[in-house]
């Protein structure tokens, strides 16, 4: 049931410090102001207070050591549940860079390479086509010049979009087909009556290579393959790549090689009913959903600042996955997700456990677009793309405090995380809103940042 924004103007905000991993915040060992940390949860609070987002978890490490983490608002707004150190999160595109050390696990095996067609995998892409509109609105069909790689899969190069990016033409395909591995974005059917909305879906496929298979030989590719950055369903492709790979399905895989390894024990597909009283709502800003979901763009009231489009105790995520959307599916808490970023800053390793190699973990983090996609106006300034993650290649331009180097990616629900290896910094931060128009993460950004202090 959805929720109008002046019913919560009122409520306080919940602060709740916790302690992770080194046990005690180690500040001044780490080259952090305690006093300058201790501005970041305040400084963020009016997006709680005025309604704007439901919660909000934020953590950050530098030097190994856990030196801020802290818990905010609520996990269900209309009952008054708050946020606790352990929620979980749908976090969405935040899937995307585990899909990549999944990726590079299978690449250092030897099983899977960056240059391999993607047809070895999936052999329907060997006849995919690439989709032309022609200046008259009319379409028509070339060859591909090249084979449709792994590599373009792991960088938003495939020509594979989604339905928010596809031109017209593609996106009345992927409709028309049902071509989405996914709850929402894609598949979302909504009614509205008195103000109320409901959301309902089901995925379309009954497994990942199912679904690749139909995306292969139903839609053609919106451009030619490395041709151009088009942000895209190709990571969930990469899914059905691991699983044919492995031998494994990627779920049992994810499981195996990266969560258990990791003691990442709240990452999953579906939550458990063990878990489920941590599971949090999702609400959505309405002002701007029509940018993701074209068909939420109408018949929506307008005097309200976030609305409630997933409830914690009803959702799908709740149901046994059978979907293993490598690009979106995912469920995770704040801690899990630190400790596969800071495995990242470690080169591969945490603790005594190695997932993948420093080398590894320096090319996943490396720029793989060239000049003819970066220099491109549409192409923001500043930033590359690695393997499933942004690459800031100059902080400059970008107009970020970040380092050169840093990598980093965000889910739809506002969720984010980057790894800065020149400052040994990794950050994290957990809500729950879709199409957010809110500066949070540029504001958490330079939060993080000017509290360094050696």
């Amino acid at each position: 049931m959805l929720t109008k924004l002046a019913k919560f103007v009122a409520i306080s905000v919940v602060f709740i410090p916790t302690i992770l991993l080194s046990g005690v915040y180690e500040a001044k060992q780490a080259g952090m102001s305690q006093e300058r940390l201790d501005r970041i949860a305040p400084a963020l609070s009016k997006y709680v207070t005025t309604g704007r987002i439901p919660g909000l978890i934020t953590a950050v490490a530098r030097k190994g050591k856990v030196v801020h983490f802290e818990t905010q608002g609520f996990a269900d707004v209309e009952n008054l549940i708050p946020l606790k150190k352990d929620s979980l999160f749908r976090i969405y595109s935040m899937s995307k860079p585990i899909t990549g050390v999944a990726l590079m696990i299978l690449i250092e095996e030897g099983k899977v390479r960056l240059f391999d067609p993607v047809s070895l995998y999936i052999p329907e892409f060997a006849t995919t086509e690439v989709l032309i509109v022609n200046e008259d609105g009319s379409t028509s069909l070339e060859a591909i010049k090249k084979p449709l790689t792994i590599r373009d899969l792991a960088t938003h190069t495939s020509g594979i979009a989604y339905s928010f990016t596809a031109n017209k033409a593609l996106r009345k395909i992927y409709a028309d087909n049902k071509l989405s591995p996914y709850f929402f974005i894609d598949n979302l059917e909504t009614s509205a009556k008195d103000g109320v909305i409901v959301v309902s879906s089901q995925k379309a496929f009954p497994n990942i290579c199912s679904f690749s298979a139909a995306l292969a030989s139903k839609a053609p590719l919106m451009h030619q393959p490395g041709e151009k950055y088009t942000y895209s369903m190709g990571m969930d492709v990469l899914g059905c790549v691991i699983e044919r790979a492995s031998g494994q399905t990627f779920d049992v895989f994810l499981k195996d090689r990266i969560f258990k390894p990791l003691s990442m024990n709240d990452t999953f597909f579906n939550v458990p009913k063990s878990k489920a009283e941590r599971f949090t709502n999702l609400y959505f800003f309405p002002g701007d959903i029509g940018r993701l979901i074209p068909g939420m763009a109408n018949n929506l009231p307008s005097d309200t600042l976030m609305l409630l489009m997933d409830e914690r105790t009803t959702s799908p995520y709740l149901d046994t996955a059978t979907v293993f959307d490598g690009g979106s599916g995912l469920v995770s808490s704040t801690e899990d997700y630190l400790k596969f970023a800071q495995m990242l800053l470690n080169g591969g390793k945490l603790g005594d456990t190695r997932i993948i190699s420093r080398k590894s973990v320096e090319l996943f983090s490396r720029n793989h677009l060239g000049k003819q996609i970066t220099d491109n106006p549409d192409y923001p300034e500043g930033m590359g793309f690695g393997i499933t993650v942004g690459v800031i290649t100059d902080a400059g331009l970008r107009g970020q405090h970040v380092s050169d180097g840093t990598y980093f990616w965000g889910g739809a629900a506002s969720t984010i995380f980057w790894v800065d290896p020149e400052e040994e910094l990794v950050a994290v931060a957990m809500t729950q809103l879709m199409a957010s128009p809110w500066p949070l993460r540029t504001e958490f950004t330079t939060l993080v940042y000017q509290a360094i202090d050696d």
